[in-house]
């Protein structure tokens, strides 16, 4: 799964070589704003209930669906037509909802047969890239690593956190428009996963398989985005752009052979941003 930051890294590019020799080094700081759809599903876990007869013994899929509005910052260092570009965001909180509806729970206690969670979670991302302006410095290769963490807690007892990390490799290109340019980025991720959720609440503590989770997972895929950049002034630049991604974790072994884990992590983001960059 991937959360990478190369569409700015290209618009980064493009202000540096308005201000820069070649033999001299810059430096572009940047701050970002963005909104980002965010969705974080765990398949069913068949037999996870037994023998309590809760939904046929099979817990449900579980989806933190939610738009996390984020605060980013960055910068990068370029010289001659090397790059190396380091990024941080941070998201605000935001809740979902997770339901259980089966006749069963009314004799748990459940009156109307439904047992329902609130969840408020978060995101962050850390990346670093490495990268070369090539095609007479229309485009650029990259090489980085990223980690990345989700985390929610729920207001009946469970809490989650999945964190991801690995490598990533990737191409741009962009074509100069009027005063600006207009950029694609296409990007493959290698990256490993880790789930640790716990789960403490009456209806499920009694249960002779612990429903928390302590596992880990692999998983690679594509991404890609669009970015235009141009400028304000002298020393002010700005861009706009639009990331996807989507990956599916599978391998998933979790540390108690006992545990019945899901068989797939899918992490969905899709971002739209607003960049400000600033040149000394």
């Amino acid at each position: 799964m991937k959360y990478h930051f190369t569409p700015l890294v290209a618009a980064s590019l493009f202000i540096a070589t308005f201000s820069a020799q070649a033999s001299e080094i810059s430096f572009t700081p940047r701050a970002s704003v963005s909104l980002t759809s965010y969705k974080f599903i765990q398949t069913s876990r068949p037999g996870a209930l037994a023998p309590s007869g809760i939904n046929g013994n099979d817990f449900p899929e579980v989806t933190f669906d939610v738009t996390f509005k984020i605060l980013g910052i960055g910068g990068t260092f370029f010289k001659n037509g090397y790059y190396l570009d380091l990024s941080a965001q941070k998201s605000a909180d935001e809740e979902d909802s997770f339901t259980l509806e089966d006749p069963a729970l009314v004799g748990f206690g459940f009156t109307d047969g439904k047992f329902t969670e609130t969840f408020k979670g978060d995101r962050e991302d850390l990346a670093i890239t490495f990268g070369k302006q090539v095609l007479e410095n229309q485009g650029g290769i990259y090489i980085g690593y990223k980690t990345g963490k989700s985390q929610a807690s729920g207001n009946a007892g469970t809490s989650l956190t999945f964190k991801e990390k690995g490598l990533f490799v990737g191409a741009n290109y962009g074509w100069p428009i009027a005063r600006g340019r207009f950029s694609i980025n296409i990007a493959f991720a290698d990256l490993k996963g880790d789930l640790i959720e716990s789960v403490d609440n009456p209806l499920f503590n009694g249960l002779p398989i612990p429903l928390d989770i302590n596992a880990t997972s692999d998983a690679q895929g594509v991404s890609y985005g669009f970015n235009w950049s141009s400028r304000l002034s002298d020393t002010l630049s700005y861009s706009v752009s639009l990331d996807t991604k989507k990956y599916t974790f599978d391998n998933i072994e979790d540390s108690n052979p006992a545990v019945i884990p899901s068989t797939e992590f899918e992490e969905e983001l899709t971002s739209a941003m607003v960049s400000i960059y600033i040149q000394f």
